[in-house]
């Protein structure tokens, strides 16, 4: 009898040893996870030319000018307004306007984070009623692969991205154990910020939302008020966009043509993504270990739809990434929906086809890793760039993480600008392609706000080399309400709209000013008066005219109500890049 009670205690406290070391092991996965993607982001670290448009935009902010990228022209260049706002606020309480060094600091930490919560909301779906030991399996496969590494930093939001679709999963995981009224709303309101962290991302935000009403199926009035949570922000945005910039998206969003289909493409940019890391082969795996996961989850409805969610979501994202032709930079629009897709199957329960699977993962994504590099570092395949690759060319460094790194790429045209605005010349500043690409400068017209304005190629390091009271005008047209609304088909997304001199010159210049046939950057060939008098005619007539005074105009009560209740029809607007054409279109001249 002593015996017996002798040996319950101990079989008591083995079983609880080992579940607490089975507990420690998953938390250990956790924490791994998050702390392998900080260091192989630290090691990769970098920022693009597009992250400096974003420290520009907070520059002005913190001047107190507004979210705007020049004084005098409201044009909304930031394509995540949360991240825009996200980096404002981090340039306030650090005192640091100049927010290029934060932008990939913040975003490292943002994506790892990011890791942990989507692989601990993993381990919470294996485990829900007692502890297993876990293998990492899809977290493998994005640990493998090299722009995972490189996207954890950029400046631009993808770390934010990161975060917000795993803290969304994670609320969505926890809400099946514990679905009280604070923590509905709470995730309703976190699910909502998808539209402001990126407009793309509403389309996951719905499945999301839909999948929380799903799982908790709240009574009607909880219903309306989670509805509400989630909507308040987004909408009230929404209007702000409408009233203060005058149309309904964010500028970027016409400059690529967004509602456009382009399948084919879109279909050779997963490839470009896919094939040089042979990625079908783990997620062929990974899709065998999840179909296993369903199986199991079969008869409990939450977790099925838990399970199901992000996978859903993911599809329907890539779907419209191949709708709309993916992307100028390597892999960086199919990145989200991969880890959509993995977050079921992060982690995964220990068994003899798990084990398997993982040592395949194992496998490819230490040879991954190791060998696999993207190889058109020229951006040669499908008009597609390895943007880091690039980057670090240009700038000669291997990590370019500031401004001042960009801007001495520059020096030469930032000397010039630097002295034009100090003089007081008040002059419009722009390259020519003339023999050694002369900087050229010509009198600026009346009206114009700024000291000097300078035509930006690299948008965002233009951005950086000239003060807040200078303006950019934006050659590829992602800041111009004018270039972004030309009548280019798109041949690569967001870098298909050059302003021609003649319309740079008939908005900028003085009328005065000769039209130097050598300074053209879109074509070779002259730029003739006539032209020059053709864009300025256009700029004054019908829908042109409107559109210049809703994004020039003192923003009265009556300006942002004109521009809110005309913001859709003045977002379908386009414009003939051809100055006759738009002169004929606008103004009816025959």
């Amino acid at each position: 009898m002593d015996t017996a009670v002798s040996v319950a205690p101990a079989a008591v406290n083995a079983a609880r040893d080992s579940k607490a070391t089975r507990t420690r092991w998953n938390l250990t996965v956790v924490a791994g996870s998050a702390l392998l993607i900080a260091v192989l982001g630290y090691l990769t670290r970098w920022i693009c030319d597009d992250a400096l448009i974003f420290t520009r935009a907070v520059e002005q902010i913190l001047a107190g000018n507004g979210p705007v990228y020049q004084i005098g022209e409201r044009a909304e260049t930031s394509t995540s307004a949360l991240w825009q706002w996200l980096l404002a606020l981090a340039g306030f309480l650090f005192g640091q306007p100049d927010t290029s060094t934060i932008s990939w600091v913040l975003g490292l930490v943002l994506t790892a984070v990011g890791f942990g919560l989507a692989v601990d909301a993993a381990r919470r779906l294996h485990s829900r009623r007692h502890a297993t030991v876990l293998l990492p399996c899809g977290v493998l496969v994005l640990l493998g692969l090299r722009p995972v590494w490189e996207y954890a930093t950029s400046g631009l939001e993808t770390g934010l991205n990161t975060f917000w679709m795993a803290a969304s999963w994670w609320l969505l995981v926890r809400l099946r154990e514990r679905g009280s009224t604070k923590a509905l709303l709470f995730a309703a309101f976190t699910i909502g910020l998808g539209p402001l962290v990126r407009p793309d991302q509403a389309l996951v935000a719905a499945v999301f939302l839909a999948a929380l009403w799903l799982t908790v199926r709240p009574g009607w009035r909880l219903t309306l008020g989670a509805v509400g949570t989630a909507a308040t922000l987004p909408v009230a945005y929404e209007i702000f966009r409408m009233g203060f910039y005058g149309i309904v998206v964010p500028m970027p969003a016409l400059t690529k043509n967004a509602g456009e289909s382009m399948w084919p493409r879109g279909f050779a940019y997963v490839a470009d993504f896919a094939g040089p890391y042979l990625l079908w082969l783990p997620l062929a795996v990974v899709m065998f270990v999840f179909a296993g996961l369903l199986h199991r989850l079969g008869g409990r409805r939450t977790d099925l739809m838990v399970a199901l969610a992000p996978v859903v979501a993911g599809a329907l994202h890539l779907a419209y990434v191949v709708k709309v032709g993916g992307d100028y930079m390597h892999a960086r629009m199919a990145l989200p929906a991969l880890f959509l897709i993995l977050l079921p199957v992060l982690v995964v329960s220990r068994s003899k086809n798990a084990g398997v699977a993982v040592v395949v993962v194992v496998v490819w994504a230490s040879l991954c890793a190791g060998l696999c590099r993207y190889p058109a570092v020229d951006g040669s395949v499908h008009g597609i760039d390895d943007e880091r690759a690039y980057y670090v060319a240009w700038t000669g460094s291997s990590h370019p993480t500031d401004s001042a790194t960009y801007v001495q790429q520059l020096q030469r045209l930032k000397n010039v600008v630097t002295a034009e605005a100090v003089s007081g010349h008040r002059a419009l500043i722009y390259h020519g392609l003339g023999p050694g690409n002369d900087i050229i400068t010509t009198p600026m017209r009346t009206g114009i706000a700024e000291k000097a304005m300078v035509v930006g190629v690299y948008l965002g390091t233009a951005g950086m080399l000239a003060p807040t009271d200078v303006g950019i005008v934006d050659f590829w047209g992602l800041a111009n309400p004018i270039g972004a609304r030309f009548e280019f088909p798109t041949v690569k997304p967001g870098h298909s709209k050059p302003l021609g001199n003649a319309w740079l010159l008939a908005d900028y210049a003085a009328p005065a000013a000769p039209p130097h046939p050598s300074g053209n950057f879109a074509v070779s060939g002259t730029v003739t008066s006539e032209q020059v008098i053709a864009a300025r005619h256009a700029l004054s007539c019908g829908d042109l005219a409107e559109i210049q005074q809703s994004a020039r105009e003192p923003l009265t009560f009556k300006r942002f109500w004109d521009n809110l209740t005309g913001a859709w029809h003045r977002t379908r607007v386009t414009i003939p890049p051809d100055p006759f054409e738009a002169e004929r279109k606008f103004c009816g001249r025959p």
